[in-house]
């Protein structure tokens, strides 16, 4: 038989239940943000070389989705992924070299693909942010995870987000040697520039 104590003690379980739930719901913790998916992108690495000159190595290969949490400095979860196989330098044996011998894609998960993970958007407060925000991320190429820092730009169109970010990507931090070939070398630090559009996700209706 329930005492009238124990009843209280459910009732003060209950409560601090309810309670606890509401909190990680005021901290996005229990409710998912918004989402968006890439439908369309471009990337183009600018990639000086020495002792002159420079060239472009470019891909439309861009696929992701990311979830908006928090409040400023927002943070999005999930990640933008590269075929790093797709990569184009105007050079068929350019770019075999820069695959084979360089990137080592052959070696698979974590060689042929670029992933951009764990953004976070310096001055983003919401979903309804136009502008220019410094952003951070982790980059995992080569097999090597490193921080990266740049700029993005956001600008809403309808619901859809045209986004164009750029920063700059060290080589040497992900264990890649810069490639040498017939007496041209290349630097060490290259300038990546993104731009692509993101659409949102439609929650599954219930």
């Amino acid at each position: 038989m329930m005492t009238m104590s124990s009843a209280i003690r459910g009732r003060q379980g209950l409560l601090g239940a309810a309670g606890l739930l509401a909190l990680l719901a005021s901290n996005g913790l229990a409710a998912e943000g918004p989402s968006w998916r890439i439908e369309r992108g471009d990337v183009k690495i600018l990639v000086p070389l020495k002792p002159g000159g420079a060239f472009t190595a470019a891909t439309p290969s861009l696929a992701g989705t990311l979830t908006l949490e928090g409040a400023k400095p927002a943070h999005l979860a999930g990640e933008v992924s590269m075929d790093l196989s797709t990569i184009d330098t105007g050079i068929s044996l350019r770019n075999q070299h820069l695959r084979e011998n360089y990137l080592d894609v052959a070696k698979g998960e974590g060689f042929n693909k670029a992933v951009l993970s764990d953004i976070h958007l310096s001055d983003v407060g919401g979903e309804t942010f136009d502008g220019t925000t410094p952003f951070t991320g982790t980059l995992l190429l080569h097999g090597v995870k490193h921080p990266v820092t740049g700029t993005v730009e956001i600008h809403r169109e309808g619901e859809a987000r045209r986004v164009r970010a750029e920063f700059p990507l060290i080589l040497t931090d992900f264990a890649v040697t810069p490639p040498e070939y017939l007496g041209v070398g290349v630097a060490s630090r290259l300038l990546v520039k993104v731009s692509l559009t993101a659409m949102p996700v439609r929650s599954p209706a219930r």
